[in-house]
C-alpha cells in the first residue's frame, strides 16, 4: 500500500516494543539510523562513491571495535584517505533525539549534500512518530548503525 514516509517504520518500532516489554525483558534500547544519512555521511566526509557499502561495513564495526580499530581498517583495508576517515569518525561517535537530527541539519557539511539531508529529515521525523506513539525513550538514532539498512 501507499503510506506517508516512515509511518511504516515507526509501526514496526512500536510493534517491537510491545513484543519486548511483554517479554519483559528489561531495559533495553532499539537503535535507528537512515541509509540515505550514511550515503550522504561519506559523500559529505569526501569517501568515494565505489566505496560507499564497504566503508559501511567497516563502521559496522563500531559495536565490537573501538574506533582506532575501525579508522585504521578504512585507511588500510578499505583504501580511504586518512583525512576522509577523521572526518567519518567525527560523525559515527554520535547517538541521540531528534536534537542531534536538529543539530546534524545545521552541520556544515552534511546541510550541504541532498542524501543526508534526506536522511536526517527522515529520521527526525521517524523520531518524532515514536514520541506520538510513546516509545521515545526505547529508541536511539545512532550514527554507527550500519548493519540491516
Amino acid at each position: 500500500g501507499q503510506y506517508d514516509p516512515m509511518v511504516p517504520d515507526a509501526e514496526c518500532l512500536k510493534v517491537v516494543t510491545e513484543i519486548l516489554d511483554s517479554l519483559q525483558i528489561g531495559q533495553y534500547v532499539l537503535k535507528v539510523n537512515h541509509r540515505r544519512l550514511l550515503d550522504g555521511m561519506f559523500e559529505a566526509c569526501g569517501v568515494p562513491a565505489d566505496k560507499f557499502r564497504t566503508t559501511c561495513s567497516t563502521v559496522d564495526k563500531l559495536d565490537k571495535s573501538p574506533w582506532d580499530e575501525v579508522r585504521t581498517e578504512m585507511i588500510n583495508e578499505k583504501g580511504i584517505s586518512p583525512d576522509a576517515a577523521d572526518r567519518i569518525g567525527e560523525y559515527v561517535r554520535l547517538n541521540g533525539g531528534v536534537e542531534l537530527t536538529d543539530q546534524l541539519l545545521k552541520d556544515e557539511k552534511l546541510s550541504k549534500t541532498k542524501a543526508a539531508v534526506e536522511g536526517l529529515e527522515g529520521i527526525k521525523l521517524l523520531l518524532e512518530y515514536c514520541e506520538l506513539f510513546g516509545i521515545k525513550d526505547k529508541i536511539l538514532f545512532d550514527l554507527s548503525l550500519a548493519r540491516g539498512l
